[in-house]
């Protein structure tokens, strides 16, 4: 009895107060903005999921972007059924945490549907299916050359990307340059399959034509027993082109409607479509083309003949005029020192097609028009290339590894410069010596460059008269010259030297090929003409004799023997070296031209064309002499470019 009374005297239930108890149950009470929040918060998530499968197909990372946001609404789902199945949650941590996820949400939709940017962070972007004018304004502000190529495209919309050279994700401060395709539309040649469209009816044929944008199709209906407005005739099928000739014949059907035509409002309509009403109800029509501000290029912007109004059928002398758009009379405005942005923004408002050259320029504000080829207040129409040349801002020297680097940059961008040459002993033949400028210095405009390039160790030419082919090798060996021989009949000893082609005594450049005349000795031939020579002289001698008694002709014998004009075979080498050297300039390439093909073969005549009319390089090889077996009393010509 006692330990019950003590266990009941030990154990009181614990009393809780109502003002208590109501206190836990308003905390765990929902509440409605709470609620809210959580519900934002996952609508947000599926709109945000929805917008990525829509507009991030032309993404090159859309899978991964379509992954990332299903994460994203998973979590999303978890996050609100926590919060709404935890009995203690705490209204402001919840609160906090649907309004991040909302706002993220938001903005990943923002910056999917194109309305918000986030920024590249060092990074190169992806343009696919982005307008011209955002490519434009990110490499302006990014300071990246920025080259366009046009392209048709059936898929991407005009002035939009098709693709770009540098992909994304490419650092930054590597990439110089940026070219990209932009899309022209589509192409009014490219190759379709024509299927064969006889018993067609109008409406069908209409939209083939406008789906697969022929430009191209003429249709004529006449009286036939088949059904009205069917195909009953087709000129070609098959593989051609949507610009080649589509012809399509309608029928009329047997019995006709004669009474008058309702004309309907052909204004937005293609040519093609209104043309397709008028002939299929035999109304006779006139088109002309002009401008227009609100109706698009291609399209009626016109009619003579107001809609409603009933008109005859095939009646000359009540023809319905048609104009047809070609757009607004575009008037240009002052393009010069307009931005690289601006000039973009209103090509591609006006619809027109621009081309952009870079060049440096101390006076033009960098990414400005520094010209084109449309002057202010000339008047264009929809289509036509604008041709902008854009300041680079100051031209600033910079370092090159090699001469044809520095040649490359020169013309790429304009910059003036000139070639010096002088012998060094410490830089190889065809290396750059120095530069007119340092790096870093500016280059105002008119300025050139001065280029000083390296013709090798100075060498002087020895005097090998005399000397026989091993002493020749030998002497021209210790000098690091070249040597060719040929051989000429002489009265000298065989394989004695009796001419050279550079002068003892001249200044020729390390690895200079100099070309020997080896004697070869008496054969036949030259025996026989000496013969014959002295023989010429003994009679001379008898029937004129010499008042001086003294006769020089014995000499003048000799002199003819050493310069008797013999023909000799050349082989001509290396003439790609002289191109690949002197190449930039024609006035160079064509002296290096002359002085290596004379040193290979003395005598020989080499002349040396300018073609004017070329694209190619200046010095660049087109036509005529390449090298090879030739002689010395031949005539080569070689035409470079100028």
């Amino acid at each position: 009895m006692n330990s019950k009374k003590n266990y009941s005297a030990n154990y009181s239930p614990k009393k809780i107060s109502r003002e208590s108890y109501n206190t836990r149950n308003q905390q765990n009470k929902k509440h409605p903005l709470i609620n809210f929040l959580l519900i934002l918060t996952l609508v947000s998530s599926l709109v945000y999921f929805g917008i990525t499968l829509w507009k991030g197909q032309n993404g090159s990372n859309f899978f991964q972007n379509v992954i990332s946001s299903v994460i994203l609404v998973i979590f999303s789902i978890l996050f609100v059924a926590i919060c709404v199945t935890n009995p203690s949650r705490k209204k402001g941590a919840i609160a906090l945490g649907s309004i991040f996820l909302f706002s993220f949400h938001v903005f990943g939709s923002l910056a999917t549907l194109g309305i918000v940017s986030i920024p590249s962070l060092g990074q190169v972007e992806n343009f696919t299916g982005k307008s011209l004018t955002e490519v434009v304004s990110w490499a302006s502000k990014n300071k990246v050359t920025l080259t366009q190529d046009y392209e048709y495209s059936d898929m991407i919309p005009a002035y939009h990307i098709i693709s770009q050279d540098n992909v994304e994700g490419s650092k930054l401060k590597d990439t110089k340059e940026l070219t990209v395709s932009i899309s022209e539309g589509p192409n009014p040649d490219k190759e379709i399959i024509i299927p064969d469209m006889v018993s067609w009816d109008s409406n069908r044929v209409i939209e083939y034509v406008n789906d697969n944008y022929l430009n191209n199709v003429e249709v004529e209906f006449v009286e036939s027993d088949k059904a009205v407005d069917t195909v009953i005739e087709q000129n070609n099928s098959g593989s051609m082109k949507r610009s080649d000739k589509l012809k399509l014949t309608f029928s009329l059907g047997e019995e006709f409607d004669d009474s008058d035509v309702k004309i309907p409002d052909f204004v937005g309509m293609s040519e093609f479509e209104v043309t397709f009403f008028l002939k299929q109800h035999r109304i006779s029509y006139e088109l002309k083309d002009g401008f227009s501000k609100k109706i698009e290029r291609g399209k009626v912007s016109k009619q003579s003949v107001p809609a409603g109004k009933m008109v005859k059928v095939d009646d000359e002398d009540e023809k319905v005029v048609i104009t047809i758009s070609k757009g607004e009379s575009i008037k240009v405005p002052r393009l010069k020192k307009m931005s690289m942005v601006e000039i973009t923004n209103w090509v591609v408002e006006n619809k027109l097609k621009l081309e952009f050259t870079n060049k440096y320029d101390d006076s033009v504000k960098e990414n400005h028009v520094i010209s084109a080829n449309y002057e202010e207040g000339d008047k264009v129409e929809q289509g036509t290339t604008i041709k902008a040349v854009i300041s680079k801002g100051r031209l600033v020297m910079q370092s090159f590894q090699s001469y044809e680097e520095f040649r490359k940059w020169a013309e790429k961008y304009d910059v003036a410069y000139e070639e010096r040459h002088e012998f060094s002993e410490d830089v190889a033949s065809g290396e750059v010596i120095s530069y007119s400028y340092k790096k870093g210095e500016v280059i105002k405009n008119g300025d050139s460059i001065v280029v000083t390039i390296s013709d090798g160790k100075e060498c002087r030419v020895p005097n090998l008269i005399g000397m026989s082919k091993k002493e020749v090798m030998e002497a021209l060996d210790k000098l690091d010259l070249e040597y060719n021989f040929v051989f000429q009949s002489s009265s000298k000893e065989k394989n004695t030297a009796i001419k050279q082609s550079i002068r003892a005594g001249s200044k020729v450049s390390s690895g200079t090929t100099i070309t020997v005349t080896l004697s070869n000795g008496k054969d036949i031939e030259y025996r026989e003409e000496e013969e014959n020579s002295s023989s010429s002289s003994s009679d001379n001698s008898n029937s004129k004799p010499n008042n001086g008694g003294n006769s020089s002709s014995g000499n003048k014998d000799d002199e003819d023997d050493e310069d008797k004009v013999v023909c000799r075979e050349c082989t001509i080498t290396g003439l790609r070296n002289i191109y690949n050297n002197y190449m930039g300039s024609f006035q160079n390439t064509a002296n290096a031209l002359k002085k290596h093909i004379t040193s290979q073969c003395p005598g020989i005549k080499v002349v040396v064309k300018g073609d004017s009319t070329s694209t190619l390089t200046p010095g660049a090889p087109i036509s005529g002499f390449s090298g090879g077996n030739t002689t010395s009393c031949s005539t080569v010509t070689i035409t470079i470019a100028q």
